[in-house]
């Protein structure tokens, strides 16, 4: 194939090579109208000639173009230029299960639960949409920045109610990860992707898949013919609970596995429930620091940290990385409970409740109008009510299945909606009824932050630098000039007049007349800025990709940056009182602050999800959601 970087080919501008395989090329590329990256698979043109082979890859596309999952890579459409054949993907930073496996030898326990719960969503979606995978592996699975797993290629799937596809005889898959019915050529469904999950699972866990042989007879005689070693005799301190699921996912009988992914993910739910038993057990049974024996506390720290290492050896290479950076006694890890005590010698300890929603979807807002009456919204136009302070949660339908972003309630009923493809959605009674309100001005736009200063004024940022204001409270909005293609996460004011608008590449815009005009600031980072918050007298913070956090004592006039060593990055950050900050990540992630984020103390929510925001209502519990449907409550 011809080097192509550099020529545009219709309007993506090819930049560089993302890797290589036997069918051809994956390039990054430029989208030239619609201002954002992609990735193109191109066909090599010396397989052309193989017969349905053409056919094979139109149908790729056309088959994922069907799948709109947040766990699963999208396909935007096909491309043929030349003698070139081309699928248009979204393209996602970060890096594949194979090379984090290459780099760092194996997964922590905590990071398999996390991205296994988000792989059965994605697969579980397709699969119920009529699709199998068939080539489930660590390089078809890539986590992004922010922490989503998603599928990749969905290029040997197979439409179930699709017979032309593939016929048996044909083997289909990569062998290291191939379920036997795939390795004897008959026919696959689910639970041959069932099988590949359990071999991909294995291989983050041990470094290696179940079966490891150099020879490829002896790779599918183990598969078609052995029992996958259990992972309590490599490792040890492993709950049975791991063993269970790991070898019915691997049973060499179909009808001898899970059903569905949905039956793995309830078993997982067991085992993130005896993880995060021992987890808490472990910090409960430590008592908060107090002045006067600091030292002596965090020597017992030291002493509680190793002992801990018997529960897996996983967890040893976390804590001796801690122990050896010296960062101790400025970065402790603490139970969530302890930091809404009213007191450091409390005995009675608030409780963390995570509530039962019958939520699949990711969820990225929360809001409560009182101490009772609140709603959460989230991705395939999810939304969910509830007049018992979370016991109980009602879906609603709003008549869409595109993602929502955001909220605003005003307290007499009228309420907005946003999210992607221009979606604003406008109630007068709390969602009772609703209409769909037309933006002109930004018809090709996603909207990612709504927030009114006033009941007049309010603001809409979204992709592509744009920002809208409303002047009559939300029933029209006009786009602001900003100078900016960045995608815009958020907005805020340190004042009625000073606001800021943050986003990608370290974007900072800001405005210093109620947001009629914005100007960009210098960068403090590279990074991308995905909120802000400010308290009532001038402090700011600005949290993001890679633990950035950036702060101000007044009024944003000057940022400085901080970075906390976490993985991944930050989704929000709000101050729940005038010293008290909350910032949420990755993997259950969560920071406190009472120092106006200062300094911050890392918190085991005991939960392994995405969290992506919060709230507080009048009655001052915290309430916060994240993907998977994760809501959370602090009593």
């Amino acid at each position: 194939m011809e080097n192509i970087i550099g020529k545009t080919i219709d309007n993506y501008r090819i930049t560089s090579v993302l890797g290589r395989g036997g069918m051809g090329i994956v390039y990054k590329a430029y989208d030239t109208k619609l201002d954002r990256y992609v990735a193109i698979k191109l066909l090599n043109p010396s397989v052309y000639s193989k017969q349905g082979f053409v056919e094979r890859f139109k149908r790729e596309a056309k088959n994922q173009a069907k799948l709109s999952h947040p766990n699963i890579v999208t396909v935007y459409g096909f491309i043929e230029y030349s003698d070139l054949l081309g699928i248009v993907m979204e393209y996602v930073e970060g890096e594949s299960l194979e090379k984090v496996i290459q780099r760092q030898g194996r997964f922590h326990l905590y990071d398999v639960i996390y991205i296994l719960r988000q792989v059965l969503l994605g697969l579980g979606y397709a699969h119920s949409k009529g699709f199998v995978h068939r080539d489930i592996k660590p390089s078809n699975i890539i986590l992004n920045k922010e922490g989503i797993t998603k599928i990749m290629d969905f290029g040997i799937s197979k439409s179930l109610f699709d017979k032309d596809v593939t016929q048996p005889g044909s083997k289909i898959g990569t062998i290291y990860y191939m379920s036997p019915e795939q390795i004897k050529g008959t026919d696959v469904t689910n639970r041959s992707d069932i099988y590949s999950i359990g071999c991909t699972v294995y291989e983050m866990l041990i470094g290696e898949p179940p079966f490891n042989y150099d020879n490829e007879f002896e790779l599918m005689e183990a598969h078609l013919k052995k029992k996958a070693p259990r992972i309590s005799d490599k490792l040890t301190n492993i709950p049975e609970t791991l063993d269970h699921i790991l070898q019915r996912m691997m049973e060499k009988n179909p009808l001898d596995r899970y059903g569905s992914c949905e039956e793995v993910f309830n078993d997982l739910a067991e085992l993130e429930k005896l993880v995060t038993e021992l987890t808490n057990s472990y910090f409960q049974q430590r008592k908060p620091i107090t002045p006067k024996s600091k030292v002596l506390s965090t020597a017992a720290f030291v002493l509680i940290i190793f002992g801990l290492l018997a529960l897996s050896w996983f967890v040893y290479n976390q804590v001796n990385t801690l122990l050896k950076s010296n960062k101790l006694d400025e970065f402790k890890k603490y139970n969530i409970q302890s930091l809404f005590s009213s007191s450091e010698d409390s005995e009675e300890l608030p409780k963390v409740e995570k509530l039962n929603s019958n939520i699949k979807e990711n969820l990225n807002a929360v809001i409560f109008l009182d101490s009772k009456n609140g709603f959460v919204l989230g991705d395939s136009g999810t939304v969910a009510a509830t007049k018992d302070s979370g016991k109980t949660w009602l879906p609603i339908e709003l008549g869409t299945k595109r993602t929502f972003h955001d909220a605003y309630f005003f307290q007499n009923g009228k309420s907005f909606i946003i999210g992607d493809s221009a979606t604003l959605i406008y109630s007068r009674d709390f969602l009772k009824s609703f209409q769909t309100l037309s933006v002109n001005a930004a018809a090709n736009y996603s909207f990612f932050r709504i927030k009114f200063i006033d009941k007049n004024v309010g603001f809409i940022c979204g992709d592509k630098g744009l920002i809208l204001r409303t002047e009559d409270g939300g029933f029209n909005w006009y786009k602001v000039e900003t100078n900016s293609k960045d995608l815009l996460f958020d907005i805020g004011f340190a004042d009625k007049s000073t606001g800021f608008a943050i986003g990608w590449n370290g974007e900072i815009l800001k405005s210093n007349d109620r947001g009629n005009t914005w100007t960009s600031i210098e960068k403090v980072t590279d990074d991308y800025l995905k909120s802000i918050d400010f308290n009532k007298n001038g402090y700011g913070l600005i949290v993001g990709g890679g633990g950035t956090i950036i702060r101000t004592k007044d009024y944003g006039n000057s940022w400085e940056k901080n970075k906390i060593d976490i993985d991944g990055g930050l989704q929000k950050v709000q101050y729940i009182s005038d010293d008290n900050v909350l910032a949420l990540g990755v993997k259950g992630m969560l920071l406190f602050s009472n120092s106006k984020g200062e300094t911050w103390q890392k918190v085991n929510t005991g939960v392994f999800s995405k969290l992506n925001s919060m709230t507080v209502n009048p009655s001052g519990h915290v309430f916060i959601v994240g993907t998977g449907g994760t809501i959370l409550k602090f009593l």
